[in-house]
């Protein structure tokens, strides 16, 4: 009679064992990741189709003679993580490219479902030598340009940028300054100075209006101030006439004009004299 054989069950190695439960978890660990990169990828398709915008964005005069652009920018986060670290670089151009200030904003978490407001404000100081001196005088569309960095669902670098041109009418636009021929009257020169323009900003132009004459090697020659009051969108045309000191030549020299305010003085670019 032949013997009866019971078979036996023998229980895998140990290593085997673990190479077969790493191979379970790094697929649920792959599952999981393209779950995870399909919710990122979809998210951030709603967040690029949200746009940045811009809005109550201004331009006016502020104090210490300078021009203030302000605004806020918004950016929508209508997915599913979080914007973290958002930084903006706020600049702004004139007419014809030339920066003329910059501000930054944030950094800063737009939130999922949540929309983020970046409130700015870039001060321009105006001098009669630098970039700005042509906002006085020149009607001109302002570039203001808004870019920065961010990370998105707390891996994935990514960046936001807005480029919007603002209309500016200037306060002083078509500035004309003309010296007249000098008349001698009781023994002394004077000359009368007319000066034109056109208000074509948002604000009336109320100050005092100040100039001085210098000769070709900076001697004052004589000057004159007088109180404007000019309503926005009209226009201004004023002779005074000046007295020069005795002696004093105007040929190569220059007329400094400044409008002052009880926030500041506003001095413009020199004009030359024939």
């Amino acid at each position: 009679m032949a013997a009866l054989v019971v078979p036996t069950h023998r229980r895998p190695p140990g290593i085997y064992r673990a190479a077969h439960a790493l191979r379970t978890v790094g697929a649920v660990v792959f599952a999981l990741l393209l779950v995870f990169v399909g919710t990122v990828a979809y998210s951030a398709y709603l967040v690029a189709t949200s746009s940045t915008e811009s809005h109550s964005m201004s331009v006016q005069f502020a104090s210490n003679g300078t021009v203030e652009v302000s605004g806020t920018f918004s950016l929508s986060n209508p997915g599913w993580y979080p914007i973290e670290r958002l930084e903006l670089s706020t600049r702004v151009a004139n007419g014809t490219g030339v920066l003329l200030g910059t501000v930054l904003v944030g950094p800063t978490t737009v939130a999922s479902g949540t929309t983020g407001v970046f409130p700015f404000a870039v001060a321009i100081p105006i001098t009669p030598s630098g970039p700005a001196a042509s906002l006085l005088t020149t009607d001109q569309y302002l570039s203001v340009r808004a870019w920065g960095n961010a990370t998105y669902a707390y891996l994935f670098p990514v960046s936001v940028s807005l480029t919007q041109n603002r209309s500016w009418g200037a306060p002083f636009e078509g500035l004309q300054v003309s010296v007249g021929a000098p008349v001698v009257l009781g023994g002394q020169v004077s000359v009368p100075v007319r000066i034109t323009f056109s208000d074509h900003s948002s604000a009336d132009d109320v100050g005092t209006m100040s100039f001085v004459i210098d000769s070709a090697n900076l001697v004052p020659c004589g000057g004159a101030n007088f109180p404007i009051s000019v309503a926005a969108g009209t226009y201004f045309d004023q002779t005074e006439t000046v007295t020069l000191e005795s002696g004093c030549s105007l040929s190569g020299g220059h007329l400094l004009l400044t409008y002052t305010t009880p926030t500041g003085t506003v001095a413009f670019p020199p004009e030359p004299l024939p």
